[in-house]
């Protein structure tokens, strides 16, 4: 499993692909409205982007999931409890997506929005390499489930 970051600093969000090399899938989490950047990476790494995880919604910018799947063929996965409006894989705590080699668990960490998820993600083919946590906003430095953007 390889992990490449996009940070963007003036929203504070950090954006993940997921790359599994042997399958030659990937998997975006929480992406930014302008995708074209994940796209160039995944090319550059020879993977096609199947899978879009959303932790939340997102209340301070536009995600990217549906472009990402109108232009990928991606699934996009989100909470069950979101009610989001849009085709979309319905994800509860527990359930196990596999994107090639690396599986997604789900764990609900409703907090930051109520219906907040976060995202264990493990290398099958690597049992020896630590998982990765994809927390969304409900882990921050210095701080846990920022509840503020609520009202």
């Amino acid at each position: 499993m390889e992990v490449q970051q996009f940070v963007d600093e003036g929203l504070g969000n950090a954006t993940h692909l997921v790359i599994s090399p042997s399958a030659g899938a990937a998997a975006v989490v929480d992406p930014l409205r302008d995708v074209d950047r994940y796209l160039e990476a995944a090319a550059a790494a020879g993977v096609r982007i199947t899978h879009v995880f959303e932790t939340h919604i997102h209340n301070d910018f536009v995600t990217g999931s549906r472009e990402l799947a109108a232009r990928t063929g991606a699934v996009v996965c989100g909470s069950a409890a979101a009610g989001l409006q849009f085709e979309h894989q319905p994800l509860r705590h527990g359930d196990r997506v596999a994107v090639g080699d690396v599986t997604f668990t789900v764990l609900a960490t409703p907090g930051h929005t109520p219906e907040h998820v976060s995202y264990v993600a493990r290398d099958e083919r690597r049992p020896d390499q630590a998982p990765v946590l994809f927390s969304g906003g409900s882990l921050l430095v210095g701080s846990v489930a920022r509840t503020d953007l609520l009202g």
